[in-house]
């Protein structure tokens, strides 16, 4: 092999390299390990169409450092069943303050989501529950519930 074509593959593996580097940095910003919202799967069961079931989420910053709400948001396309409630006594009875866009989360620090499944129509449903810092994302909660006909149904 001559020296010309070492040097090319040589670069080429280093360029390619850097390249992994870059994706897992950047990945990293938005996918940090130490950030979660817990649990990370919601599963509210089988509900009957007309009751609104009430869940937990509960956000923590395990990054080391301050971090600001910048959004939270549910999507998919069950995303119009899913809602977040703001007060109630669920909510009111957890230890951690209500999550909010703005709230700054100290290194360690929780805050609690109150995710509702709000629908009168029946089918299986799923979303995605997710929180935006200004710095990047919290990891994401999977939404899921079966509705069924009500008694009247």
């Amino acid at each position: 092999m001559s020296q010309t074509t070492h040097k090319k593959r040589g670069g080429a593996a280093i360029v390619a390299g850097l390249m992994l580097v870059m994706l897992a940095l950047a990945g990293s910003a938005f996918a940090n390990a130490k950030n979660s919202l817990q649990p990370a799967h919601v599963y509210f069961g089988t509900v009957q169409s007309g009751q609104h079931p009430n869940r937990i989420v509960t956000l923590h910053n395990g990054t080391g450092a301050p971090q600001t709400i910048n959004r939270i948001g549910i999507a998919g396309s069950g995303g119009y069943v899913f809602t977040i409630a703001a007060n109630t006594a669920l909510l009111a009875a957890q230890p951690y303050p209500r999550c909010t866009v703005g709230l700054e989360l100290a290194p360690g620090a929780r805050c609690a989501i109150d995710v509702r499944v709000h629908t009168v129509r029946a089918g299986w449903f799923r979303s995605v529950l997710s929180v935006v810092y200004v710095t990047g994302w919290f990891n994401s909660s999977e939404l899921r519930a079966h509705v069924v006909g009500g008694a009247g149904a």
